[in-house]
């Protein structure tokens, strides 16, 4: 049967500061952005929206900041695009999984210090400082040790995004990641949303975990770097 895309999905960033993060939502004409420290996103509604010039050196970005899925069809001065590449997004269409047996904890504000860590291991520069406020997390530890996390990035209305999987290089092959995924899969379910998540068109060894854990591509989005 054909069902109708989402129209969120194609933009998940704008949704998501239109929507149920617009509490972040910093603006200046038709841009929006998260702050540096919770999210290195951009948005804009249409590839013609209008940029400021100067506006990364006005804003004093200091670090990289991403547009995905909608693309300016042009940047003025004063923005340094980066390389192009593509995200492949994926939604869960498996059925509810069962409760993960393993000894998973809810990540509080007394273990962002270790999710940073951990987090710069496998993401650098995806995910900040405040990452973790836009989300539940939820983690292992290993002899007082955090050693795998998964939790939260986007929310969109009626669908939440499933991001900040990563496990210590030293205690991979053990199931943890896709164990915490579908833990948080279950969450979702059992609060009435669907669960997406986004992955680099380069990263196979995810790509096939997330589709043996129950996820499908729905799309293939453009992503470019600034600054």
């Amino acid at each position: 049967m054909h069902t109708t895309r989402n129209r969120q999905l194609d933009n998940p960033m704008w949704f998501a500061l239109q929507g149920p993060h617009r509490r972040w939502a910093q603006r200046a004409g038709d841009l929006q952005w998260f702050p540096q420290d919770v999210a290195p996103f951009l948005a804009i509604e249409s590839p013609d929206g209008v940029l400021e010039p100067g506006w990364p050196q006005r804003a004093g970005l200091t670090a990289s900041a991403y547009f995905v899925g909608v693309l300016p069809r042009a940047l003025p001065a004063g923005w340094q695009p980066g390389p192009r590449s593509e995200v492949v997004q994926m939604l869960y269409s498996g059925p509810t999984p069962l409760w993960e047996p393993g000894p998973h904890v809810l990540l509080e504000a007394a273990a962002r210090p270790a999710m940073n860590a951990l987090a710069a291991i496998a993401f650098p520069d995806f995910f900040r400082g405040r990452s973790a406020e836009l989300g539940t997390f939820i983690g292992i530890y290993e002899k007082g040790a955090l050693v795998a996390m998964a939790g939260e990035r986007m929310a969109l209305d009626g669908m939440r995004e499933i991001s900040g999987i990563c496990t210590h290089p030293d205690f991979t092959g053990r199931g943890y990641a896709g164990g915490l995924t579908r833990a948080l899969i279950r969450r979702h379910r059992l609060q009435g949303v669907q669960s997406f998540l986004h992955v680099s068109a380069h990263n196979t060894r995810a790509r096939t975990l997330y589709e043996t854990l129950g996820f499908n591509t729905v799309a293939v989005l453009p992503m470019i770097r600034i600054g």
